[in-house]
């Protein structure tokens, strides 16, 4: 038996221009409808012509079209979550540009303050402007929803791309860590601390040349007077356990930016080994080894880790914030003086770092939809699943899934095909 027309919502919502270009809405309702009117159908459709997202018509199906639309912003399809919020592409429907968003979790949004605060760190963070950063374009209050709008980045995250390849070569990895070291200096210049760098929060561009240090959310003032409020609770740590300080572990409110090369440390030890300093021990276990307990010296791990290289780690990693490095440019000149390139520069970010390197736009680990009904996938307002059991970056959230539809979309369009046959001969 057919399903019931499209609602009325859904076309409403469509006829918007932000969401449906004037000429396609016209095609859609002179066109597509008075043909087929099963909404599972011309929404299938609406995805394999690409004019629409299956995130889009997901929602536009469960009468959350409105959730769509964002200030300036049309959401086009989710790329991560964390514990602040979730983040999406989206499309600046004035200018025509991509961009990623991260909504802020209702529950954050709704604490006491925290629209002014955001605001307010947001300001702070949009006047960071440095290659190997991600920088904040826009943040505003639509509808409730607190979000703030960041450069685009394609390509993938350094930690996918440790858990696909592995290892990565020396020069590789050390020129990758002078270009965060050299975006570490940056925030530091702007009396700001990350604390939480790890491979998750690298975007690596799609043909590898450079990276870029993302999610600036847990990032804080080291001065107590600047705009930029803290935000870190007591007794709460802030960090991921695999790379953070011993310091930050005792009390994250004391972190400074030699924790941020603590923690650039452990991202550059698995860089070169394949694995974070301490893995393999529970979250309690890591936590104290950070504190007192050194890890297994890289070149151990990895004989073709020049001494000097093994030098900047076990630096980067002393346990004592006052015996590495005081300063990111530092970490810049020496991995400078270890990385042979004439001509060229550890931060040039248009050096063929990983010539061979075919970078895949993962965009997300959602189940496929031959394996979930699509009315079961996770979507905007509900509850992020656990952290333990999904990763938590921007692009293993995308849509991965939607490049396996074809069969569905193809068999979708067949029994339309089919139907409207029957119905003519009828």
């Amino acid at each position: 038996m057919r399903s019931a027309s499209p609602g009325t919502e859904i076309v409403e919502r469509l006829a918007d221009p932000r969401l449906l270009p004037a000429a396609r809405f016209d095609e859609l309702v002179h066109t597509i409808l008075p043909r087929c009117d099963d909404w599972r159908i011309v929404g299938a459709e609406l995805i394999f012509r690409g004019w629409l997202t299956p995130f889009q018509a997901l929602l536009l199906h469960r009468g959350r079209g409105d959730e769509l639309l964002l200030g300036s912003y049309v959401l086009l399809e989710p790329l991560g979550e964390g514990g602040m919020g979730h983040v999406y592409r989206a499309r600046n429907w004035k200018f025509d540009t991509f961009v990623a968003v991260k909504v802020i979790r209702p529950d954050r949004a709704a604490e006491r303050g925290s629209a002014g605060r955001f605001l307010r760190e947001v300001r702070a963070l949009g006047a960071i402007c440095h290659p190997h950063l991600v920088h904040a374009v826009d943040a505003g209050l639509d509808g409730g929803r607190l979000y703030c709008a960041m450069e685009y980045v394609p390509g993938t995250d350094l930690g996918r791309l440790l858990r696909d390849r592995g290892a990565l070569p020396v020069e590789t990895a050390c020129r990758y860590t002078a270009q965060l070291a050299s975006a570490l200096s940056h925030i530091s210049m702007l009396g700001l601390v990350h604390r939480d760098v790890k491979p998750a929060n690298v975007l690596v561009t799609a043909d590898g040349s450079a990276v870029k240090l993302g999610d600036l959310g847990l990032a804080r003032s080291d001065q107590p007077d600047h705009s930029l409020a803290a935000l870190t609770r007591i007794g709460v740590m802030v960090g991921t356990p695999d790379y953070v300080a011993p310091e930050q572990i005792r009390d994250s409110r004391t972190a400074d930016i030699r924790s941020d090369l603590y923690a650039l440390g452990a991202t550059l030890y698995h860089m070169l080994t394949g694995r974070p300093p301490f893995d393999g021990l529970g979250t309690m276990d890591k936590l104290r080894h950070h504190q007192a307990v050194d890890p297994v010296p890289v070149e151990e791990l990895r004989p073709d880790v020049t001494s000097e290289v093994a030098s900047v780690v076990r630096t980067l990693l002393a346990k004592r914030p006052r015996d590495r490095y005081q300063d990111p440019a530092e970490v810049v000149a020496a991995l400078r003086a270890r990385v042979h390139a004439p001509g060229d520069t550890v931060t040039d970010a248009a050096a063929q770092t990983l010539p061979d390197l075919s970078v895949p736009v993962h965009r997300c680990a959602l189940p496929r939809t031959d394996e979930i009904p699509i009315d079961q996938l996770p979507l905007v307002t509900e509850e992020p699943l656990s952290v333990e059991s999904v990763p938590r970056t921007w692009s293993e959230w995308g849509l991965h899934w939607a490049n396996r539809l074809h069969w569905l979309i193809a068999a979708l369009i067949a029994g339309a095909a089919m139907g409207l046959v029957i119905g003519r001969g009828n």
